[in-house]
């Protein structure tokens, strides 16, 4: 059933009022990555106790010097507490998206879709996640290639030998480069906006689910870049706010207020619009909680 975009932000909101459960994975996945916080943090303490020891009275070359010794071992912890967050959070996000693949094709979702599609997509999307890792790895490595001829191991010297007197090509440069790598990523991010949707709703692989994804965009460039910037401005909206609060001595409560209104509001529904966009454009069902969005 293609849907407009206009339609598909509001019926994807009335889905989403109606839902209000389908931010339970996120508030499990907020839980479950801060738990493994805490186990790295405890690692790592128990690695090199004698750092933390009295850490407000340990001189900063120690702290560093004791982290070298053990450096193999942190960054072993570092590396799985990447794997396991990266696991549970694919988990997650596969069920939020089972349940809004549940929602908006028969106006209802449970937590059972949140099992049965976390444990059935689960790997594949923490495979194609690992993937879009590298794809973002990739991107950068280009845009920063096209700008490697201009930099100069002699203009590098100077900077560091006198930092104040910086050549003004060589910033433009810079600005220029941080201007590319921002572009990239954000074309990329797009390009993977229905990933999760794809292999959830499509059950596809992790490579096909990529294909499916960057298929999706070259054909779908105008409406993913429409729901990419209201995705963006709602995600926004609340950094907006809180610089009126700069201050007043408001900011730590505005920010936690913020991450709880990302967690409970903005996640969910922003799951619901991609995967809504997807099942439209793919020729799948939707039920309509709105009938004034009648297309």
């Amino acid at each position: 059933m293609y849907e407009e975009i206009g339609a598909i932000i509001g019926r994807g909101f009335s889905t989403w009022r109606h839902n209000l459960g389908i931010c339970v994975p996120f508030v499990l996945d907020v839980i479950a990555v801060g738990l493994l916080v805490m186990v790295l943090f405890i690692s790592i303490l128990g690695t090199i106790p004698e750092a933390f020891a009295n850490i407000e009275n340990v001189p900063p070359e120690d702290l560093i010097h004791a982290f070298e010794q053990k450096g193999l071992i942190v960054g072993a912890y570092m590396v799985l507490f990447f794997v396991l967050a990266l696991l549970v959070s694919s988990f997650f996000t596969a069920g939020a998206t089972g349940m809004a693949r549940s929602a908006n094709a028969t106006g209802f979702s449970s937590l059972g879709e949140m099992w049965a599609a976390g444990k059935r997509y689960c790997i594949r999307l923490f495979s194609a996640s690992l993937l879009s890792v590298i794809i973002y790895a990739l991107g950068v490595l280009a845009v920063s290639a096209l700008f490697l001829p201009f930099v100069s191991l002699e203009s590098l010297s100077k900077v560091a030998q006198a930092p104040e007197q910086i050549d003004p090509g060589l910033v433009a440069l810079v600005i220029a480069w941080i201007l590319g790598v921002c572009l990239i990523l954000i074309v990329i991010s797009m390009a993977l906006a229905v990933l999760s949707p794809a292999i959830v709703v499509d059950s596809l692989g992790a490579i096909s689910g990529i294909r499916a994804s960057m298929r999706f965009f070259r054909e779908n460039i105008f409406d993913v870049f429409l729901l990419w910037l209201v995705t963006l401005g709602v995600s926004m909206a609340f950094s907006i706010i809180g610089m009126f609060f700069e201050g007043t001595g408001l900011e730590g409560l505005w920010s936690t207020a913020g991450g709880i209104f990302s967690v409970l509001v903005i996640a969910p529904l922003t799951t619901i619009w991609w995967t809504r966009l997807y099942m439209s454009r793919t020729g799948k069902d939707l039920h309509r909680y709105d009938r004034a969005y009648a297309a």
